[in-house]
């Protein structure tokens, strides 16, 4: 079964209204934000039946040419993600735990046409059940 928590994650985010289309995967030619797995999860505690709770890093990109807005955005999604008490599976792949972020919003650089590039680190913490 395919683990949907970066769609649930992503419409869940999208419920803030984002200033800018948020897509899973790469960034656009223009203001934008792009949601993407990170290497380096790891198994927290495994159980007798099989199922594991697993922490999975994911960030968060915003590529824009507004740094204010953008730092706000980003506060604001850190934010509300902590408090998420709880994100469904559609497909039963997982069961939500916590959100944890990693790595608060942070400055990763600027490019020749203007556009700065900010990102935010979290690590989910779910519980994936033993495959029948």
């Amino acid at each position: 079964m395919t683990l949907d928590f970066i769609e649930r994650l992503k419409e869940e985010c999208e419920k803030l209204e984002l200033a800018y289309p948020l897509k899973i995967g790469q960034l656009d030619a223009a203001d934008s934000i792009a949601l993407y797995a990170l290497p380096g999860g790891k198994i927290i505690e495994s159980f007798y039946d099989g199922s594991v709770d697993k922490g999975l890093n994911y960030e968060f990109s915003i590529k824009t040419k507004d740094q204010k807005q953008t730092i706000l955005l980003l506060d604001s999604l850190s934010t509300y993600l902590q408090e998420k008490q709880d994100i469904p599976s559609l497909n039963n792949s997982y069961v939500f735990n916590e959100i944890t972020v990693v790595s608060e919003s942070y400055f990763v650089g600027k490019d020749e046409a203007g556009f700065f590039f900010y990102s935010l680190t979290i690590q989910a913490n779910l519980m994936i059940p033993r495959e029948e």
